[in-house]
């Protein structure tokens, strides 16, 4: 690791960073040849590393060393961002208790969290993950950052702050070219602007407040937005833990474990895991892709 003064938060369980950031909830950490993550979140830059205490693989020391400068919130914004506020613990407890499946599930990715994410970034950057994988989508976000957003620290200049609503609603299909987005573009310069006019940042905040329904309602009225790409923002961008994305693997998941199909899981999800539903499905999604 690289960088200047820490921000250390110790005694912190139910976490592991390879889970946490290898399980497909966000696009812009890779991992450091020491272990550690490097990556960007919130106009911010920082080295994380995780230093399990010995025998508990999922508790011990996070150490973040902010690139390009520290801030004064800069303790809070991380703990934020990496959900430190939530007892995982009793989380996984609950989920396990009478469902043999989930505590098996919850045993394979006992470290995840759920990243705290700005919705903006959140909702652009699952809109480009539509019919792609990891490495593609997050090389089309680097490039999508490098291009049109604010530098924000590391060595020789490395990281972009994302790119904010109305920089992307200014842009043509012609601008974003070299980003290399295919016919997601023509989805991200609409929703930028469908957002910026139904007021921009302060709108997609205003749906963490919401029915659940009303703001998947407001989500899906957006290009290119279908449900899972929704769910994804209600979950990783909203904080909404109803929010039950089904993607292939999920889909698998709730198949082969529940003998539920694809039409039913979220139903499905909402009636047995509760308001705990997007941090079961992070499980199950985990627990397929390593089992």
């Amino acid at each position: 690791m690289s960088g200047g003064e820490r921000i250390v938060f110790r005694d912190v369980r139910d976490f592991s960073a390879r889970q946490t950031f290898e399980c497909g909830q966000a696009f812009r950490w890779k991992r450091a040849q020491d272990g550690g993550y490097t990556g960007a979140a919130g106009g911010r830059a920082a080295d994380i590393a995780f230093a399990p205490a010995p025998g508990t693989p999922c508790a011990g020391e996070i150490v973040i060393r902010p690139l390009g400068g520290a801030g004064e919130d800069d303790r809070s914004f991380w703990a934020n961002y990496l959900d430190l506020g939530r007892d995982y613990g009793a989380v996984k407890r609950a989920l396990g208790a009478d469902d043999a499946v989930m505590a098996r599930a919850v045993a394979q990715g006992a470290g995840i969290r759920i990243l705290r994410q700005e919705p903006w970034e959140t909702l652009i950057s699952f809109i480009l993950s539509q019919n792609n994988h990891i490495p593609r989508i997050k090389a089309c976000v680097e490039r999508l950052c490098k291009h049109f957003g604010a530098p924000i620290g590391g060595v020789g200049g490395a990281f972009f702050a994302f790119p904010g609503i109305d920089a992307l609603a200014a842009l043509s299909a012609a601008d974003l070219a070299p980003c290399g987005l295919g016919y997601r573009a023509k989805y991200v310069i609409e929703t930028a602007r469908c957002v910026s006019a139904a007021g921009g940042a302060a709108w997609l905040e205003g749906l963490r407040d919401v029915p659940f329904a009303e703001a998947e309602r407001a989500l899906l009225s957006l290009c290119g937005v279908g449900p899972k790409v929704a769910a994804c923002v209600l979950l990783f961008g909203l904080g909404r833990t109803e929010g039950f994305p089904v993607d292939v693997w999920v889909a698998r998941a709730m198949r082969e474990l529940y003998g539920v199909e694809r039409k039913d899981a979220a139903a499905y999800a909402a009636a047995h895991f509760g308001d705990h539903a997007g941090i079961a499905q992070q499980y199950l999604f985990y627990y397929m892709q390593n089992r």
